[in-house]
This record gives structure tokens, sequence and C-alpha cells, in this order.
């Protein structure tokens, strides 16, 4: 039986050539899954962060607006904050958040004590992760009213 010459433009793939292209595939979906994963967690963090600063401007806010005698009656040590007060940017993730104050009493260079309270929220959360995420945002609250009030954060 003679056989037949099978001209090379009509000859299929073999089998390693089927399995090397298989292999770059599964390992470029891999890659593209890896890149929208993170991409994805990373989104979550930003819009926490974002949450979390709008809460602390609030809190900060919210904090301006009382008499010297409250913001006098702060306590040092991390206090939860009543979250009634917080404006959140995703209602859905209100319980996902917890905020904290703390003030204490500036001093200036030799050791003296003048009426200037630092505040400072801490806003902590846990992402999609699982990780526990921070923002803080520090404030300076003066005696004297608004005009000497100044913010960092």
């Amino acid at each position: 039986m003679p056989t037949r010459h099978i001209p090379k433009s009509q000859r299929g793939f073999t089998i390693m050539e089927v399995g090397l292209a298989a292999t770059v595939l599964a390992l470029t979906l891999t890659g593209m899954i890896e890149v929208i994963e993170t991409g994805s967690q990373m989104l979550d963090v930003s819009r926490r962060q974002l949450a979390a600063e709008q809460i602390i401007h609030s809190e900060i806010d919210q904090l301006r607006l009382q008499s010297w005698n409250t913001i006098a009656a702060l306590p040092n040590v991390p206090t939860p904050v009543n979250s009634g007060s917080v404006i959140y940017l995703d209602p859905s993730a209100t319980s996902n958040f917890s905020c904290t104050y703390q003030a204490q009493l500036v001093q200036d260079a030799v050791g003296a004590t003048i009426p200037v309270y630092q505040v400072t929220f801490t806003v902590t959360w846990i992402g999609i992760t699982g990780f526990t995420y921070q923002r803080v945002g520090t404030t300076f609250v003066g005696k004297n009213g608004l005009q000497l009030s100044y913010q960092r954060s």
C-alpha cells in the first residue's frame, strides 16, 4: 500500500504544541484572575479610606461646634464616638467602621500647657481581605474660638 505524502500546510498540531498552548493559556487566565482580584481589593480599600476620611472630617466639624467647656472635658484615653453624629459614605458599611477620639492639652517648648487641645480621631475597619485598616486625623482646637483651630490629616 503506497503511503501518501501530506503537504506541510495541511498537517495538524502535535500533542506537544497543543500541550504548550494549553499551558500558556492557563497561565494567562490565572494571571488575569489575580489582577482582577487585586484590583477589587485595592478598590475596596480606597473606597473605605474615603469613607473613613469623611467620618473624621464630620467628627472634626462636630467638635468645632462644641463649647470650650465640652472640649476641655474630653477624655485623654481612646473613647468611642457616638455613631449617631457620623455621616457615612456607604450606609451598608456603617457596621464595619469604628471611630475613637482622644484629646490632650498641647505643651509649649518649656513644658507649660497652653489652652489648645490636640484631638485625634482614629477610624478602624476590616477590609474584604480580612485585614484591619486604620485612618487617623488630628485637629487642634483653641480656647478662643474657631479662628485658632488648625487641622492636619
